[in-house]
């Protein structure tokens, strides 16, 4: 038998199914569409090539850039013949104003505006409009470097035709850079959402804010970078300012990120961070407004300043982490955060080799950097999301704690905490029985508690046999061996040859599953739990309660015992194991229906202490010890009782006087069989009596004849 077996249900299955065939029917659609395939392209003509200068020189525009030219160059070339109204030149610009003209007359002009950042607008996106008329005509395209003539500028990606074409074409070629980095945005902002959903924030795993502003920044600025914003807005030089004074700042939040990984969390790292991030963007600006210095020139050197103090802060942290813990012999934390990182510099490295010595990407570069950062980020969701988890299951296993402790608090006796408590976790888990066997004083399991639903019956009325002392203590020692002290049977053909009973149990119920969990006293089993067919999503919670639960049954249980044996000296002679005088008058009083047929007997030890003075006390105790057995050997335990310390009562409740007699004749032969020298004295009241006091005395004088005869 495997105790680990699963079984999946049926929705579980269905679930799955769907999954695959929602996950196929996406991938087709990617692979067998116009999603990935250029041929779905509209036709547009390239017109990088074939461009003159003044000097007769041919050039592709896009490998040319002003700055190796002293600052500005003027390109021309003959327009074709096919040209329709409509058309446009369309292409992008990156830092460079722009005139263009059709024969001698100036069609475009694009002159970059100051802004915070400076004179750079990064890049913008123009469409030339020409007409049917301009067929043929020469094209004139001028541009000039923005700053100084050391500063790059550059057109990009000239075609002719539509522009609603041209936007077409370019969010194709951008469409894996524009998904990936829409992806870190989106899950920045989960991060940002699941953190307001935390209702102990001290107990996060991490700083998840911090972690979702670092993303939703960092996929921002991907974004920027793809330039699919400034195509479709139009706002060039917003997007620029947001692109470049961001950039500082992403460091700050990841920084407060992974020291929250760490078991120190000094601040003095998050306020170093954040100096670092404050200075570089407030620096920047400075020498924007009172040097004169363009971001063009400063932002890269800032960034890289500013980066390199993150990772020196970055190392710092985890060196003094890793000593910490080191120390502590604990874990250092950063087991899930490593993996992420791993995976997040290797593909940033695929992305180097690949444009740099093997030319390929073109214009997807670092889409494997930006799929290591959503990779990376999904590895420290799925730790928050296992966080969640866990925490769920202790919020739950506290809340079942604390219900259990109201049991025991506010049930009037352990009896009464024990069904409840049975009854809760019934129906807390959607179970349809749950019960309790205890091991009694010869160590035979038996039932002793159950709680069930409507519709059903007890367990000895729906099961022929009951279990035997050999099938109980076999299973009792398998449940003790149990993993986790939790017993799972997920089939009840698992339990068929350890357990019949159980398997006759589970069969005639119709249960699917059964959980057993040992109930220990200290570290003595006194007997163990049970509970019938919980639905499969339940049962993974079993554990977590199973290893609490228990110890409240195992409280009450004990309470129980103490409660009896408190009750039984209360009622009983400690010596003599037969009821006390408490217990008399209780019974005279409450329980003894005078109007019914009766016996009294008084059994009396002859002189008691001189026995205790001749033979001494241990041969007294003796003398009352198998008296009171006797006694109880001829009219049953719970009709004897010691009067005083050498008198003893009891009472029969024959029908008939002869019977009676008989019952008083085997008293008094086994009292003289263990050599007990005694007298006793009967009265049988065959129509009851009106007053019990007058039957004692009639007794008592009986017992006085005896002894003078």
């Amino acid at each position: 038998m495997q105790d680990s077996k699963k079984r999946l249900t049926t929705n579980q299955i269905m679930s799955i199914v769907y999954a695959v065939i929602v996950i196929s029917l996406l991938i087709a659609s990617l692979f067998f569409s116009d999603a990935f395939s250029r041929d779905y392209l509209p036709e547009m003509t390239d017109y990088n090539g074939y461009w003159h200068d003044e000097d007769g020189d041919v050039w592709q525009i896009t490998d040319i850039n002003v700055r190796d030219l002293g600052g500005s160059i003027i390109l021309t070339k003959t327009l074709p013949y096919y040209i329709f109204d409509g058309d446009c030149i369309c292409f992008e610009s990156k830092n460079v104003n722009i005139k263009v003209s059709v024969g001698k007359r100036r069609v475009y002009d694009f002159n970059a505006q100051e802004n915070i950042t400076g004179k750079g607008y990064g890049v913008a996106f123009h469409a030339v409009g020409l007409s049917r008329e301009d067929a043929g005509n020469v094209i004139t395209l001028q541009f000039d470097t923005l700053v100084d003539k050391n500063i790059s500028g550059q057109l990009y990606r000239v075609y002719l035709g539509k522009p609603e074409d041209y936007i077409r074409r370019f969010i194709y070629d951008r469409s894996l850079l524009v998904l990936t980095s829409t992806m870190i945005i989106f899950f920045g902002l989960l991060l940002m959402i699941l953190w307001l959903g935390i209702p102990d924030k001290s107990k996060e795993p991490y700083n998840v804010f911090a972690l979702g502003t670092a993303a939703f920044i960092l996929g921002l600025w991907c974004l920027i970078n793809t330039n699919i914003l400034q195509l479709l807005s139009g706002h060039y030089y917003f997007w620029r300012i947001l692109g470049t004074l961001m950039i500082p700042m992403i460091g700050y939040p990841f920084v407060v990120f992974c020291n929250s990984l760490t078991k120190l969390k000094k601040s003095i790292y998050n306020v170093l961070a954040f100096a670092v991030s404050s200075v570089s963007v407030i620096a920047m600006l400075l020498l924007r407004y009172l040097a004169g210095i363009d971001m063009m020139n400063s932002l890269v050197p800032f960034t890289l300043a500013g980066a390199l103090c993150d990772l020196i802060i970055l190392i710092i942290m985890a060196v003094e982490n890793h000593i910490q813990c080191k120390k502590l012999d604990i874990p250092s934390g950063f087991r899930v955060f490593k993996i992420g990182a791993v995976i997040l510099i290797a593909l940033s490295v695929v992305d180097v080799i690949l444009y740099r010595f093997f030319d390929k990407l073109n214009d997807s570069y670092g889409v494997f950097m930006r799929f290591g950062i959503v990779v990376f980020i999904i590895v420290m969701i799925f730790q928050f999301v296992s966080w969640w988890t866990s925490d769920q299951v202790a919020i739950d296993r506290d809340r079942f704690i604390n219900r259990s402790l109201q049991f025991a608090a506010t049930s009037r006796n352990p009896v009464e905490g024990i069904k409840l408590l049975l009854e809760y976790l019934g129906k807390e888990l959607l179970a349809k029985r749950t019960y309790i066997f205890e091991a009694s004083d010869n160590g035979i399991m038996h039932g002793t508690y159950e709680w069930f639903r409507d519709g059903l019956t007890p367990m000895e009325k729906e099961i022929d046999a009951m279990p035997t002392e050999k099938e109980m203590e076999k299973l009792h020692q398998k449940i003790m061996a149990a993993e986790n002290n939790c017993f799972v049977i997920r089939h009840p053909d698992d339990i068929k040859e350890l357990s019949p009973f159980m398997y006759e149990m589970m069969q005639k119920g119709n249960f699917s599953n059964a959980v057993f969990s040992p109930i220990k006293s200290g570290d003595i089993p006194i007997g163990f739990i049970g509970i019938s067919d919980i639905p499969a999503d339940n049962i993974n919670n079993v554990y977590e309660i199973m290893g609490i639960l228990p110890y409240f049954f195992a409280q009450f249980i004990n309470q129980r015992k103490e409660q009896d044996r408190i009750i039984y000296y209360s009622y009983h002679d400690s010596l003599s194991g037969a009821r006390n005088r408490t217990a008399l008058k209780e019974f005279v009083k409450e329980k003894l229906d005078m109007s019914q047929t009766f016996g009294y007997v008084l059994c009396e030890i002859d002189d008691l202490k001189s026995v205790n003075t001749r033979l001494g006390h241990d041969a007294g105790d003796a003398m009352v010890i198998n008296t009171a057995k006797s006694m109880i050997e001829a009219f049953g335990e719970e009709n004897v009782y010691r009067l005083s310390g050498e008198s003893f009562v009891a009472f029969g409740f024959e029908s008939d006087e002869t019977y009676f007699d008989n019952d008083v004749q085997r008293a008094k032969r086994l009292l003289s069989e263990k050599e007990c020298e005694t007298t006793v004295a009967a009265v049988f009241c065959s129509n009851g009596a009106t007053d019990i006091n007058v039957v004692i005395k009639y007794t008592f004088e009986l017992l006085e004849k005896e002894k003078e005869g």
